[in-house]
């Protein structure tokens, strides 16, 4: 009998992408809709080559953390995604068959970002390059690094630095607003304190931590906005994938502090970048022609579905239906939101069935604790009738 060639292996030590990893595509706290079936979602992650093949054609991997991290040099920071400060401390190993791996992009390989300065190249140009790069890996279902590109497509022309005259979109109220800023001074800790005006006229002063993003000035084709949208796309469907337990404090937090899952925080972000890029759709389309109005409408409807998608993730039913419905309010015909206001109905009556279970079963429970002799005395001694003065 002929035996069976196998691909060439990677070199031991290598780094490369498995691309043949499937998980169920719905959280668990998501009800499936009777019409559905069950549905997969296809993941790559990046993994270092531990063995040679066995006889069966499989090595053995370390895979990398699915949590994003920062690239090198300059990009050291995320302005949205969380950065956990577990990254990295646990690994996972598995076995993986040779044709499963694929090589790392040739721009993976021969990225070096140490060297970039601000007048080295033209941080659009740059900005736009690494977009490409993340849309590359979001294509490949890598939604790891594809979240790590992006971040640094957005860092080269983001910041959360005011100056006057310079457009922000700043916290208020729970929501992500458009606001200019008028003046900078210190308080007496010397912490810096931005006189602003929002669109409306209102004025305010904030301080740093309400300041989300620095709008781009010379933002011409919408590319902060657009960064934006595949980001918080990646970090919803990490957000099912990576169901790592445990600490998830942040850098710069406290580690007792943190309260919320990995899941939660991916969703959180996912939330705060989507609405981040309505409000830049906002500002672009009152400053823009009409000639960019439907565009930019395309990329806020756009976002509107993800943030939903997001807040129905985290259970806000409310929140998540208004974005449905306002979407379908002006494209009624929109597959990709009558599918969600769906799930949103399918969640909401699951709730309410399992609420309307538990007051049965409490009701139930009272009653039989009443009709036992232990539990008539129990409620005779709460009957304020049988004390004396």
């Amino acid at each position: 009998m002929e035996e069976k060639e196998h691909p060439k292996a990677p070199a031991i030590g290598s780094t490369v992408r498995l691309t043949s990893i499937n998980i169920l595509d719905t959280p668990k706290s998501v009800p499936k809709r009777r019409t559905q079936g069950v549905s997969t979602l296809s993941v790559a992650c990046r993994s270092i080559v531990a063995t040679l093949p066995d006889e069966n054609g499989c090595v053995s991997l370390v895979q990398d953390d699915l949590a994003p991290a920062p690239l090198l040099g300059r990009m050291g920071k995320f302005l949205v995604a969380p950065i956990f400060n577990s990254v990295g401390v646990e690994v996972n190993e598995c076995e993986a068959a040779v044709s499963d791996l694929k090589p790392l992009l040739a721009f993976e390989q021969d990225d070096d970002t140490t060297n970039i300065t601000d007048n080295a190249q033209d941080m659009g140009s740059l900005a736009n390059s690494y977009k490409g790069y993340g849309d590359q890996l979001l294509r490949l279902h890598d939604y790891t690094c594809a979240i790590s590109y992006y971040e640094a497509a957005l860092h080269f022309v983001s910041s959360k630095v005011a100056v006057i005259g310079g457009t922000l979109v700043v916290k208020k109220k729970g929501h992500s607003v458009i606001a200019e800023v008028d003046c900078v001074e210190n308080d007496e800790k010397n912490n810096p304190q931005y006189d602003v005006t929002f669109l409306s006229g209102e004025e305010a002063t904030i301080s740093q931590k309400e300041i989300l993003l620095a709008v781009w000035a010379k933002d011409v084709t919408f590319l902060q906005p657009r960064i934006l949208l595949n980001l918080s796309r990646c970090l919803l469907k990490l957000a099912n994938v990576d169901t790592t337990r445990g600490n998830a404090s942040c850098v710069g937090e406290n580690m007792s502090s943190a309260k919320n899952s990995r899941q939660e925080r991916y969703r959180l972000a996912a939330v705060r970048g989507v609405s981040i890029a309505m409000s830049l759709c906002e500002y672009h389309i009152l400053e823009s022609s009409d000639d960019s109005a439907e565009e930019l409408d395309s990329l806020a409807e756009k976002a509107r579905i993800v943030r939903s998608r997001a807040f129905l993730d985290l259970k806000k039913i409310p929140n998540a239906t208004v974005d449905a419905k306002k979407v379908l309010a002006k494209k009624p015909e929109n597959r990709e939101a009558q599918a969600l206001l769906a799930d949103i109905r399918a969640m909401d009556a699951y709730n309410k069935s399992v609420d309307k279970r538990l007051s049965k079963e409490v009701c139930r429970w009272v009653q039989t604790a009443t009709n036992s002799t232990k539990g008539t005395e129990a409620m005779d001694k709460t009957d304020d009738s049988h004390r004396s003065e």
